[in-house]
């Protein structure tokens, strides 16, 4: 009997400290965050620059900004100069000229001109001695009045002389000139008109009246401006999103409310080791020449929501709060929950929600780290 009595009263000193530790853990258990509005005034929502849309949505802000700039395309492009030393004499174009294929740029002297025409006159008159002694070498030697060793000997200057005249008269081609018919045909010689190599635009120019000209240097530049190339910077997290053929929207900054469309023509293989960015191009119409190389372009492309529970939101729409991440949901006009969400990244500039958001609630996509602001007021 004494032994039930003692059993009995230890199980019930057992139980109240088991209890008492349950109420001790209870009451240093986090508890679960209350829920939190934010009032704004109605009214100065839009001022302010608070968009809301619902969680998910296919808006402009769901799409991907990519930066980039117009530029011309390449194989409308050209550079003009020349492969020899020369003065200019005159000047036929200017910059914004629309010129046709063909059409006469400058002129200019090149000295080279007259002396590679006296090389090729020289090297054909070479040549002629050296054919006629190789006949008379040949035909004596058949009549055995010769050795065999002066025929070659004649046979090999012949040769010798054949290829001096072949590497004149490239020379002079090169130059764009020809053999004079004699060395009266040399005097006035060595003016050599550039002309455009592609019809299109003067962009450039940087031919002065008698200014000398050496080979490496480019004194017109023309394009065909009716097409452009919008070459655009895909970050490392976004290459996914790009793919030859995929259709872009741009606008431009310089030219407010204009829009262009079109799809991406090629995309670089090698990512940049500075930039840490491929680049693609994208053809642009420019018929009404309101374009210009050089000017800024944002590209939007839009966003796949892949996957069974995917919900994609932009990344203005998350703000850090202390050590957590928050949306703010609409609750009703001007008034905004407070939610803890837990998020991924996606792209650059979209964040897959992993917990704490449904599709479709409404969220502050623009202006949210206003509302961030006021929170930390409270």
């Amino acid at each position: 009997m004494r032994f039930a009595t003692l059993l009995l009263i230890v199980s019930l000193i057992v139980g109240s400290s088991a209890c008492a530790k349950k109420d001790a853990d209870r009451s240093q258990a986090p508890a679960a965050p209350a829920l939190q509005l934010i009032k704004i005034d109605p009214d100065s929502e839009a001022r302010v620059g608070i968009v809301v849309e619902p969680a998910g949505a296919d808006s402009a802000a769901m799409r991907v900004e990519l930066p980039g700039t117009l530029e011309y395309v390449i194989d409308q492009f050209a550079e003009v100069g020349y492969v020899a030393e020369g003065r200019i004499t005159s000047v036929h174009a200017n910059v914004g000229d629309t010129v046709k294929r063909g059409q006469p740029l400058l002129t200019m002297l090149i000295p080279e001109i007259t002396g590679a025409q006296a090389q090729a006159l020289s090297a054909q008159a070479t040549l002629e001695v050296a054919r006629d002694r190789a006949k008379r070498e040949a035909a004596l030697l058949e009549d055995q009045l010769t050795s065999r060793a002066d025929e070659e000997a004649a046979r090999g200057k012949k040769t010798m002389a054949e290829a001096d005249l072949a590497a004149a008269k490239a020379k002079l081609a090169l130059l764009g000139a020809q053999v004079p018919e004699s060395s009266q045909g040399i005097r006035g010689n060595g003016l050599v008109t550039l002309t455009a190599p592609i019809a299109g635009v003067v962009v450039s120019r940087d031919a002065v009246l008698g200014a000398f000209v050496e080979p490496r240097d480019t004194v017109f530049s023309i394009a065909d401006t009716r097409t452009l190339w919008a070459v655009l910077e895909v970050f490392e997290s976004d290459v996914s999103l790009v793919r030859e053929g995929t259709n872009v929207e741009l606008s431009v900054d310089a030219l407010p409310g204009k829009t262009l469309t079109g799809k991406v023509a090629t995309l670089e293989h090698e990512v940049s080791a500075t930039s840490r960015a491929l680049r693609a191009r994208v053809v642009v119409p420019n018929a009404d020449g309101a374009l210009r190389r050089g000017l800024f372009v944002r590209a939007h492309l839009p966003i796949a929501d892949t996957g069974p529970h995917s919900l994609l939101v932009p990344q203005s729409a998350v703000q850090p709060l202390g050590d957590r991440e928050v949306v703010f949901v609409e609750r009703d006009r001007g008034v905004f929950e407070v939610r803890t969400v837990v998020t991924r990244p996606r792209t650059s500039q979209v964040l897959r929600v992993e917990s704490g958001l449904s599709p479709g609630e409404k969220i502050a996509v623009r202006g949210a780290f206003l509302l961030r602001g006021e929170v930390t007021k409270q």
